[in-house]
């Protein structure tokens, strides 16, 4: 264990504030509105934070040290980058549609283009995303280096957190630990760099202790081709994220969502050269360790008493940060999207106390399923490729294209693209080894246009009438 009784003294004096902030913000909820959209109130800053924490948390903090321990400096050129300018065009154009033209969740766009059937069938699909089991496995390196405890122990230390703050707080609650967490972690991330970079030799140094695997330093070497293109179309895949479409129907205004997430990228950039950087550095100075343990083991290693504490509170409260919103999303599908939708007239109260316990159901589907990757990258990637092969050309589509939509559109283009991913999964291609995603998509945009122009279509006025 590395951390000391004054460490953990902090640790449990930050954890009982975010309770309190969970506390405190429920007593404003009333209805769905104010529970998983904190009254479309969210500000400039708040967004920010609320973007930046969820959107990394562990997978973009632990799983980008991985990769770029594995893969080198083509993570920063070929998954960081290229994410970053898939994201300009959410930012400028899509946001805003996004704020006047959804509701509430993912499902009430798919709804209001190919009808409640689809929506149902979406908001299914898109519980999978929602668990983000690569979340909880870097919380697992946190445990077992931090603490010494196992994967599955710091796992459950971690979901408890989580439901507490999401259960009692919703959105608001959520966005305002975000926003502190949001600075603890950009303490942490950036507290050491400079002393491991001087300690290495810098630049000089860490090319000549990487000699023997010159890949690492060639921008465009670590990952094969197939491997490059898989992780540049997955980086679209926040266009059907569900938890930005949250964050932007609940900021304050279009303008404000649009300059929250433009604000983020420069953070973003500069997140990912110290992590992309550090990561090398991990590689060199623990290459036998898994590169998530290795990180945790580099940092607590170099930080005093106190100062490990904050970057602990930081990185495994942006883990938690990220959870929140997720399971917060996948609660209301679970409640409105799906109970909701097929019950009907169902009472705020009653969806209010179905969304928090679908937050539970979430945070244990989540559990019994995290600690089987070694790389939270990989359990990400795994998660996020099953929605997106599912679900992006019907969200994008029914966003953004205003020609035809019908529901046969919407279903061809869900199920075509689910089941090839899962059947390119478990019988690849092994001869051209090609990632299951980079198959589905294209054959799910086929079955989509097909069905658009086959299909029978949704006259506006009773979209969502139509099952």
């Amino acid at each position: 264990m590395l951390l000391s009784s004054f460490d953990n003294v902090v640790i449990i004096l930050c954890s009982i504030l975010l309770i309190f902030i969970g506390w405190y913000f429920s007593r404003a909820v009333k209805d769905m509105e104010s529970f998983y959209l904190g009254n479309r109130s969210l500000p400039w800053s708040l967004t920010v934070g609320a973007l930046v924490a969820t959107w990394y948390g562990g997978v973009g903090t632990i799983g980008t040290v991985e990769y770029s321990a594995m893969y080198g400096l083509s993570v920063w050129v070929i998954w960081c980058v290229t994410s970053h300018l898939g994201r300009m065009p959410l930012a400028l154009w899509v946001g805003p549609k996004i704020h006047i033209r959804t509701d509430i969740t993912v499902p009430d766009l798919l709804e209001s283009a190919y009808g409640k059937g689809v929506a149902v069938l979406g908001a299914i699909l898109m519980l999978t995303y929602c668990t983000q089991i690569g979340q909880l496995t870097s919380f697992g390196f946190i445990g077992k280096v931090a603490w010494g405890i196992n994967n599955f122990t710091a796992g459950i230390v971690c979901i408890v957190m989580v439901i507490v703050i999401a259960v009692l707080g919703g959105l608001m609650g959520v966005a305002v630990t975000d926003m502190l967490m949001f600075w603890c972690m950009c303490f942490g991330l950036t507290m050491v760099l400079p002393g491991q970079w001087d300690s290495i030799g810098g630049w000089a140094g860490l090319q000549h202790a990487l000699s023997k695997t010159p890949a690492l330093m060639d921008p465009l070497g670590g990952l094969t081709p197939m491997k490059a293109l898989m992780l540049c179309v997955l980086s679209f895949g926040v266009y059907a994220d569900p938890t930005f479409y949250q964050r932007f129907s609940a900021s304050d205004s279009p303008k404000s969502g649009r300059r929250a997430l433009l604000s983020c990228f420069v953070l973003w950039v500069c997140f990912d050269i110290v992590l992309t950087l550090t990561g090398l550095i991990v590689k060199v100075k623990y290459p036998n360790m898994v590169p998530g343990e290795g990180y945790i083991k580099l940092v607590l290693g170099s930080l005093p008493q106190g100062v490990r504490a904050l970057f602990i509170i930081g990185l495994a409260g942006s883990i938690i940060s990220a959870l929140d919103g997720y399971y917060l999303s996948g609660g209301a599908t679970l409640a409105n999207d799906i109970y909701g939708r097929i019950k009907g007239n169902v009472t705020q109260d009653k969806l209010v106390l179905l969304t928090r316990i679908g937050i539970i159901v979430e945070s244990l589907a989540a559990l019994s399923i995290a600690f089987k990757f070694t790389t939270a990258q990989d359990a990400f990637i795994f998660v996020s490729s099953i929605w997106m092969a599912a679900g992006f050309v019907p969200i994008v589509g029914g966003l953004v294209w205003k020609g035809r939509k019908t529901a046969l559109g919407g279903y061809l283009g869900i199920l075509v693209g689910g089941f090839s991913f899962a059947y390119f999964k478990l019988f690849p291609i092994k001869a051209f080894n090609v990632e299951a995603l980079v198959v589905a998509l294209p054959l799910s945009l086929i079955a989509w246009i097909l069905g658009n122009k086959f299909g029978r279509s949704i006259p506006e006025k009773v979209a969502k009438e139509v099952v």
